[in-house]
Formats: C-alpha cells, structure tokens, sequence
C-alpha cells in the first residue's frame, strides 16, 4: 500500500475511529459510575443495617406526666424553618436506662434527721411521722417530706407578715446565688453527681404581700423571691428536660428581703438510673411522632393558651427526667411552639410500648 492510499484511508475511517473511541470511553466511564453508585448503596445500607437492637426489657411503659393535660383540645400547624418535624440529632435507636425501685434501708432514720436538722428544725421538739414510705417533719411553719427509700424531698416554709418581703436595692449575684443554693443541697445529703454536673438557671419573681399573689420577673430589678434550678446534663449528646420543661424538679427557692435571704422551698426529685442494665430500642421517625401530636397522644407540658391553633416551632429530641419513679429513662420528641407551648411525645417505636 502506498502512502497515498494510506492517507486516503487514514482520512476517510479518522471520523469513525473518533466516534468508537468516544463511544468506548463513554461505555468505560459509564460502567464505572455504575460501580460506583452501587458501592455507595451498598455501604450506606450496610451502616444503617449494622446498627442492632436489644430491647431488653422487651415493652415498656411509655413516660407517665402526672396531671399533664392531653393535645387533644389543640390543632397543631408546623411553622418550622424548613416546614417539617425533622430534627437534625434524628437517630433510629436510642438506649433505654432501667431506673431500679430502690427499698429503705435500716439507717434511714438517722438520715432524715440530719436532712431535718440542716432544713432548720429543732428535732427535739418536732419528730416525724411516717406515711407509708414518706417521713413527714412539720412543725406548722416548716414542712418537709422524705422519701424513706430515695431521699428525695420536698421543703417549704411559710411566709408570715415577720418576714421582710421588701425588695433589697441589691440582688446577690448569680455566681453567689448558685452557690449558696448548691451549699443548701449539699448540707441536705442530696446532691447527686450527676445533678451537680448539669446547667442551672435563675428565675426571679415578685412576691406580693397583700395578695399572696407570685409574678415572675424578666429581670432582678424588684425581684424578692429567686428560684435556682438543677437541671441534668446531656444523655448520649440528647438534652435531658424535666415535666415542667422551662423549670425543674430540682431547685432550691428563696426569699430575699432588704435584710435577709431565706430558703422558702426547695426539693430534689432524682431516681438513680442503672448504667448497667440499658436497652437498645428503635424509635419513631419525628413525622411519626408529629401524626400522634395531631391525633391527640402525648402530654402538653406549658401553654398559654387553653385550646385553639398552635404553631409548632421547633422539634427536637430528648431524654425525660420523670419527676415521679417509673421504671425508664427513655427519649421523648419535644415540639415547642407559639405562647410557650411545650409538648412531649414518647419516641420508642409504638411496637416495643405497652398500653396505658
């Protein structure tokens, strides 16, 4: 074959060479993109499937909120940012804490009364009664009750007109509030660890003398009555909220007046959780547990309003910290909303819970 028949040919196949070139290397790439999606299917089912349950505890009982009211006078619209209930800590599973029901133990007499004693009684004159399980100081101005098995407590004082309720010029700072009132818990032998641990928060209000009447205040300025909450620390990266959600069952409450500070309630409610004895449950989507807010299931923790349209603002999911013993600590989907509207939603899987 002479050069000139090779260039002859060379020109007249180059357009065709071109096109399966191009049409070989569109194949090859193609193919390869192909392996690659499946391999990233495959992966991404992989960790998901890899994530295993044990629900040890087989059903549970879902959170019991003691005189919580029902959503079902309420219709619920979503006002979200992206005008869904999805949260962004969303997890499929969730351990579950076996909270053991503790029994009394032979010392608890000498407890109590040492936590008598550091709330103000002279426990010579006044002794305790008990009440099934409670131990009960009352001396017709202080009054104290003990859970002989927890000691757990409540404490309050009444206000008399020889109390000075005047507001001082002056509030103690927050930095001396806490700390007097972590001394307080302290002296009563019932500060747990794991309470001292987490955020606390003051809520200053305004006592009026004439009518008994509490406001609660934006600022300190003519504040005579301050409330120091406990509130526990994260659970496995979740927020832990109590049955109150803006309050807790944990605080110590006082009375400032222009020449005293006195402790007019206090209470410590805190149920050990066994950190041995854990669940692995699945959980509910949030949309789920946003049809069953709809529908009227879970608790309305705060509002303002007494029935009507809510707009729910916010989702989120958290631990709840039974202010009364059950048996679990487990997660619940909190939706916050307009006129502080808090609910709570139980957020295990409906398969894995027990009716109430």
């Amino acid at each position: 074959m002479t050069l000139t028949e090779v260039n002859y040919y060379t020109r007249r196949f180059s357009p065709v060479l071109f096109i399966v070139l191009l049409v070989v290397l569109i194949l090859f790439f193609g193919v390869k993109l192909l392996f690659t999606y499946l391999s990233s299917q495959t992966v991404t089912t992989t960790s998901v499937n890899s994530i295993s349950y044990n629900p040890t505890f087989d059903k549970i009982k879902p959170p019991l909120i003691q005189d919580a009211e029902k959503p079902s006078k309420y219709t619920f619209v979503l006002d979200t940012l992206d005008g869904t209930p999805n949260v962004q800590e969303a997890t499929v599973a969730a351990e579950i804490y076996f909270i053991p029901q503790k029994t009394a133990s032979f010392g608890f007499l000498s407890k109590i009364y040492l936590m008598a004693k550091a709330a103000g009684f002279d426990t010579n004159i006044t002794q305790h009664r008990l009440d099934d399980k409670t131990a009960v100081f009352d001396d017709g101005k202080h009054k104290l009750t003990i859970d002989i098995r927890t000691f757990n407590y409540t404490y309050s004082y009444t206000i008399t007109r020889d109390d000075n309720v005047t507001p001082p010029e002056l509030i103690d700072s927050e930095s001396s509030l806490y700390s007097d009132a972590s001394t307080f818990l302290s002296a009563m032998d019932r500060y747990p660890e794991t309470l001292a641990q987490g955020e606390k928060n003051i809520v200053y209000m305004r006592l009026n003398p004439e009518t008994s009447e509490i406001i609660p205040l934006h600022s300190p300025e003519g504040a005579n009555i301050v409330e120091i909450d406990f509130f526990l620390p994260k659970k496995n990266g979740l927020p832990v909220v109590s049955s109150s959600y803006y309050n807790s069952q944990h605080y110590v409450m006082y009375l400032i007046g222009e020449t005293q500070r006195k402790v007019i309630k206090a209470q410590v409610q805190y149920f050990d959780r066994s950190e041995d004895q854990v669940g692995i449950y699945p959980l509910r989507s949030a949309s789920e547990a946003w049809e069953d807010l709809k529908k009227g299931n879970g608790y309305v923790i705060s509002s303002q309003s007494d029935a009507g349209e809510i707009k729910i603002q916010k989702v989120f999911l958290a631990y709840y910290d039974p202010a009364e013993y059950q048996e679990y600590l487990q997660p619940v989907y909190v939706f916050l909303g307009a006129n502080e509207f808090v609910a709570y939603v139980s957020a295990v899987s409906n398969e894995f819970l027990l009716e109430q």
